[in-house]
């Protein structure tokens, strides 16, 4: 992802944060309270991919944990951006 990232020679940084076992609550939460520790505002956008029928069961459960988590943090905008997949 890292090599990709610098070929594609996108003008934002990437940040890469370690998440132990695949539990990206803390280290998501560590890292925007670090950059709105001085009260700046955060835009977090959050691509969400929209399932139909019984597959919504299977998936989209990360972004509605990341939402939940969020909604409630002082100083960090939530942009929620569906999006489906077409065949």
């Amino acid at each position: 992802m890292r090599r990709k990232w610098l070929t594609a020679e996108a003008r934002v940084p990437l940040e890469v944060l370690a998440a132990p076992y695949r539990d990206i609550g803390d280290p998501l939460l560590a890292y925007l309270r670090e950059l709105t520790n001085e009260g700046n505002d955060v835009l977090v956008v959050l691509p969400e991919v929209i399932f139909r029928g019984w597959r919504r069961l299977l998936h989209n459960q990360r972004a509605l944990y990341v939402k939940r988590l969020l909604l409630v943090e002082p100083n960090v905008i939530l942009a929620s951006v569906p999006y489906q997949l077409i065949r």
